[in-house]
């Protein structure tokens, strides 16, 4: 601690008390700090003041005020620093009242001292960074339960959660929605020639063609082994023939190095269908899809069949 300086931002409305906090705090050995107060109670104001702080110190009391009042607004505001509630009252009712909103620890003034700080200081920059240890694991575990680790897609179960929220909207707002299936030809043989690492190079290579050329508004995911699903939104099925012809074209084109040092040129078939504004089974509307690409495999593969039982129904 001694060798990085510390950013310590201190809201009071009492100038007196700063000068004590700022004092017992330049007490603390090894301690180098770089002390910023603020003595009103303006919440706007503390939020700005307090995005370079490292660590923040709120009065209890604050004018009309109080200082859970500034700390809840801080972090509604998106404030992520620690902070430490003072107070010149030693009232327990108060101490739970901070520990509950969230402070990271409660100092009485009067019993205020540079061991005391030390310690509060101490444990409230390592729990800060345990929690956001903590928010980083869970934020990479909720990853991991909606990302296919190979392709960087969405795996099969939140695409199908996502593809049901997307279609659901699509019908409410009378939007077209269109879904493709893909699948790369002839990938056992791919597997079995080359070996499986570099069956997951085309694999990874695939999800990520498929990534920079979908838009913010579509949904992909990897939908089992070779077969990958897109969403289309707003697009009916002149647009999402068009848009798969280009992803063919653009993953026959890709080139890849095999092991031996020959080229490999891997190519796809695709299905599509438009989901039914009178049917928002999404099942059926994937198994349309999946009909579709049956039969560009069956026309002899690297095509893109479009499913279009639902146009000819309503003619």
């Amino acid at each position: 601690m001694g060798e990085q300086t510390l950013k310590l931002l201190v809201i009071d409305d009492d100038p007196a008390d700063i000068e004590l906090l700022r004092r017992n705090i330049a007490d603390i050995p090894d301690m180098s700090v770089e002390f910023t107060s603020l003595s009103t109670s303006i919440k706007d104001q503390a939020v700005l003041s307090s995005q370079s702080a490292d660590l923040v110190f709120i009065d209890y009391l604050l004018g009309s005020h109080t200082g859970i009042d500034v700390f809840q607004a801080m972090k509604e505001a998106g404030c992520c620093q620690p902070m430490i509630m003072l107070t010149g009252m030693g009232n327990e009712f108060i101490a739970v009242e901070a520990m509950k909103a969230g402070f990271a620890d409660y100092i009485v003034k009067e019993a205020m001292e540079p061991s005391h700080l030390r310690r509060a200081i101490t444990y409230a920059l390592e729990k800060a960074s345990l929690m956001q240890q903590l928010e980083e694991q869970r934020k990479q575990l909720e990853k991991l339960a909606r990302i296919d680790d190979l392709t960087g897609l969405y795996n099969r179960r939140y695409f199908f959660e996502r593809f049901t929220m997307e279609v659901s909207r699509a019908v409410r707002y009378g939007q077209p929605f269109s879904v493709l299936m893909i699948d790369l030809d002839h990938f056992k043989h791919v597997n079995d020639t080359y070996g499986h690492l570099f069956g997951d190079e085309v694999l990874a290579r695939t999800g990520k063609n498929i990534q920079i050329h979908t838009r913010n508004t579509d949904i992909s995911g990897r939908y089992g082994g070779e077969e990958f699903c897109i969403g289309l939104s707003s697009t009916g099925l002149a647009g999402a023939e068009e848009f798969a012809e280009r992803m063919r074209q653009r993953i026959e084109n890709e080139k890849f190095i095999a092991p031996d040092g020959q080229t490999v040129q891997v190519t796809c078939s695709i299905g599509i269908a438009l989901v039914d504004e009178y049917d928002q089974n999404v099942s059926r509307s994937l198994d349309c899809a999946d009909q579709a690409l049956y039969e560009a495999k069956s026309l002899g593969r690297n095509r893109v069949v479009v499913w279009k039982a639902f146009n000819d129904l309503k003619k």
